[in-house]
């Protein structure tokens, strides 16, 4: 959908059955027109190379082997001769691709796609809600008409203007015009009772952007654009927008979605993951840590108001040298941390570790040690200004989640935040952090009471997606 003020007209998009009863449209829609069954995985293609037989309308789209910018004109794609990719006319406005299926409930949508420069474009569930797509490259703090935000509700009169934010896409990963990206997405419906009562709003439970993950569960309770008073509905059409700009699209398929049916987590190349996304094995559970965490989901929830400490989960196995890749979301304004190695001397009430602080204000990647080692020691150690670590303090928003990646190898340190380092290649002072394995822990923190958190905060913290990978000392 187009994000400024010439965009005063949203094209109307017909597709049948659409309004039946709600329990009549569940048992009697049929599968209209696919022309792929699928496949054993469960996904179905929706493609061209059949003539578009999965799609109620096809305009001037046309089917290519391959897409470019075209050389003349970098504000158009060029297609080149083959099958296997849809591109939507020689000037990229043409009639939207809507599916002959109607009848689309929980889905998981996967499709590469390719702009040219400045190009627009969406895809839209059920009519109703949609994940935009846009020549975003470069773009430093992208709004939600950037590519991979979920669209905000909008009027034309007496001018095109959006009446709220949308949701913007975490970090912008998108690529140059003429590049292939990739988008994944895990949308749930709306849910109704048996009389038509809306009881739950429609949810992108994950858009994934180029292997980012760029929203999660983020609730719609709206249609998106200018139509945003829209009826809803427990189903409906999948749509590709193709009036806006030159896109070409190619691998799309889709397959049912069942909440709390995703995989196993699957670590990175060389890395592998500490937390199975089902149990607490390979972690040492505390009497007070088994009180105060829980598995849902996939993800390690912390909970409940701890008065005094003794409740970090704690790996089973020592690590020296290592790269840690780690996922965190604060449910609310919050403090937690990371601790690993042993420190000399001790940390006063943190015990022996160093902490790499995870906190929602004031104080993100901050290396707890300089904090609360002893003046007196600090003194005797002769520590200066030069040898303290200079952090780029970011405070991470609360509610969503967000990605450090940790490297420790002998006394350096370096951290990032979401792909933005934070901290890049501290080295430890002499007599400071230790060279021996040791545990890595997840801090369960003590409930606290101030200004900067609020009164009587119990410092939940969430973790899923827990990767490391170990270097070999000396490397």
């Amino acid at each position: 959908m187009k994000n400024n003020k010439t965009n005063s007209k949203m094209q109307t998009i017909a597709f049948p059955s659409i309004g039946l009863p709600f329990l009549a449209a569940a048992l009697l829609l049929p599968l209209l027109g696919l022309a792929v069954a699928a496949g054993e995985d469960g996904w179905t293609t929706l493609g061209a190379d059949d003539n578009f037989g999965a799609w109620h309308q096809a305009g001037d789209w046309y089917t290519a082997g391959d897409a470019m910018v075209d050389p003349h004109n970098s504000k158009r794609l060029a297609g080149k001769l083959g099958t296997g990719v849809m591109i939507n006319g020689k000037t990229g406005r043409t009639r939207s691709l809507v599916t002959k299926r109607n009848d689309f409930r929980d889905v998981e949508l996967h499709l590469e796609f390719m702009v040219a420069r400045g190009s627009n474009s969406g895809v839209i569930f059920h009519g109703n809600y949609e994940i935009q797509i846009l020549d975003s490259h470069g773009i430093k703090k992208p709004t939600a008409g950037h590519c991979g935000g979920i669209y905000p509700r909008a009027e034309s009169k007496p001018t095109y203007h959006h009446i709220d934010k949308g949701s913007p896409p975490r970090v912008n990963a998108a690529k140059r015009p003429g590049q292939w990206q990739t988008m994944d997405i895990i949308f749930q419906s709306p849910r109704f009772d048996k009389d038509g009562k809306k009881t739950a709003h429609a949810k992108f439970v994950r858009v994934v952007h180029n292997g980012v993950v760029i929203q999660e569960n983020q609730e719609v309770p709206y249609a998106t654009g200018t139509n945003w008073d829209r009826k809803q509905y427990p189903q409906g059409p999948i749509i590709i927008q193709g009036d806006y700009g030159p896109v070409a699209l190619r691998n799309v398929r889709v397959r049912p979605y069942k909440a709390g049916a995703e995989e196993l987590p699957v670590p990175p190349k060389g890395f592998t993951a500490l937390f199975n996304g089902k149990d607490f094995t390979g972690w040492r559970m505390s009497p007070k840590a088994k009180n105060f965490w829980s598995i849902e989901d996939g993800v390690l929830k912390s909970h409940g108001l701890l008065k005094e400490w003794g409740a970090d989960l704690a790996t089973e196995k020592e690590y020296r040298d290592f790269v840690l890749l780690v996922d965190f979301r604060m449910p609310t304004k919050s403090d937690s941390g990371i601790h690993f190695r042993r420190l000399i001397p001790e940390m006063g009430n943190f015990g022996q570790a160093e902490q790499f602080n995870l906190r929602s204000k004031g104080g993100m990647g901050q290396l707890e040690s300089f904090h609360f080692v002893p003046k007196n020691t600090r003194k005797n150690m002769g520590l200066k200004e030069k040898d303290l670590p200079h952090v780029k303090y970011i405070d991470p928003k609360v509610g969503v989640w967000h990605t450090v990646k940790l490297t420790l190898i002998g006394k350096t340190v370096t951290a990032e935040l979401d792909g933005e380092v934070i901290l890049d290649k501290f080295e430890y002072p002499e007599g400071l952090l230790s060279l021996e394995p040791a545990i890595i822990r997840f801090q369960k923190h003590v409930f606290v009471n101030g200004d900067n958190l609020g009164e009587m905060n119990p410092c939940p913290i969430e973790f899923r997606n827990v990767f490391i990978k170990e270097i070999e000392a000396g490397l």
